[in-house]
């Protein structure tokens, strides 16, 4: 990739490699931690946790420091996004394995915060701050998604895919007064991003009801590779 002040392209060859460099890194830290003892991996796991965390906290820090905070809220940058949630879930479930944490992580991120990877929303091109910024953070939530099952072993209930889609309608529930309040527009509630599925569905937020059906499918196909198998049960709930 070269430094380009020209705006982001999707698709382009700078996104194309962005996507093969996240793909090859998640798939070594699998690889490795992985092989570890059962100790070394939920070292890794709260390792990556904080990781987040720190990644999380600079990046917000960082918004304010360089924009002032009424720009941030005016612009949208305030932590109130979905996958800023994530990132949250993402802490609780990899340093306190909490079920509900571990489901809505492993369903939500691989559902819906990897679409940011895909089909990112964003203007900044490489090498700008904000390019790092998005990918970095949406990239340890792909991570922390596949560490739960790769790495610690994690397996699902069967009510998980229906818990997880729960608690995302809890989100779209809370967040769409906030855009209401603020005229901003967290969790597309109020207009699917170009290039998206949801800018294909009509208006928001009501496509959020269109993919109630198809989200629980997804998710119970997702379910199948996370099942307990019939001679292992799942892992206590912590």
């Amino acid at each position: 990739m070269t430094p380009s002040t020209a705006p982001f392209e999707m698709w382009s060859a700078t996104h194309l490699l962005t996507m093969i460099v996240i793909a090859l890194v998640t798939f070594f830290l699998m690889y490795h931690a992985g092989r570890q003892s059962a100790q070394n991996r939920l070292f890794f796991a709260r390792r990556l946790g904080l990781v987040i965390a720190l990644f999380f906290i600079y990046e917000y820090t960082w918004r304010i420091c360089t924009y002032g905070l009424t720009a941030c809220i005016e612009q949208q940058l305030l932590p109130l996004h979905f996958c800023a949630f994530m990132s949250i879930i993402c802490i609780i479930a990899l340093w306190w394995r909490a079920r509900w944490a571990s489901a809505l992580v492993f369903f939500g991120v691989l559902s819906a915060s990897i679409q940011a990877i895909i089909t990112p929303a964003l203007n900044e091109n490489f090498p700008q701050v904000n390019f790092f910024n998005f990918f970095i953070s949406h990239s340890l939530l792909l991570i922390a998604a596949l560490t739960l099952p790769l790495v610690l072993g994690w397996r699902a209930r069967l009510r998980d895919p229906l818990l997880a889609v729960l608690i995302m309608d809890l989100y779209v529930l809370l967040i769409h007064p906030v855009n209401l309040w603020l005229g901003s527009n967290y969790g597309y509630t109020t207009e699917g991003p170009a290039g998206t599925i949801l800018a294909q569905l009509g208006p928001g937020p009501w496509y959020y009801l269109k993919l109630q059906l198809p989200a629980l499918v997804l998710f119970f196909i997702m379910y199948l590779f996370v099942r307990p198998s019939s001679d292992k049960l799942s892992t206590p709930e912590e």
